[in-house]
């Protein structure tokens, strides 16, 4: 099941966009069958899409990485990269639906 993040006003979001800002925390990054597709330390997979309002994303975690703290931190920041909401922003926007 895919996560479903807003994106700031003004980010032309495309598979490019995505990809370009991907790259900047995972080298391994590339587009395949219209989706994003990279593996971060502690998970699998990370697909990110988009239908050019709304950044979705789907993971597969990698439970014998022990770190879990980087895992979600490094998440979070290609997250914020891509959309221009932190977490905590994200959060607030979420709990007004």
């Amino acid at each position: 099941m895919a996560r479903e993040y807003p994106v700031k006003k003004g980010i032309k979001m495309s598979n490019e966009y995505i990809l370009e800002q991907a790259k900047k925390f995972v080298e391994s990054a590339e587009i395949k069958d219209d989706k994003v597709h990279a593996s971060l330390p502690g998970m699998k997979s990370l697909e990110l899409y988009t239908n050019g309002k709304t950044l979705f994303a789907q993971t597969e975690n990698d439970h014998s990485y022990n770190d879990v703290a980087k895992t979600i931190k490094l998440f979070n920041d290609i997250i914020e990269t891509i959309t221009g909401f932190n977490s905590k922003e994200r959060k607030k926007r979420m709990s007004k639906l």
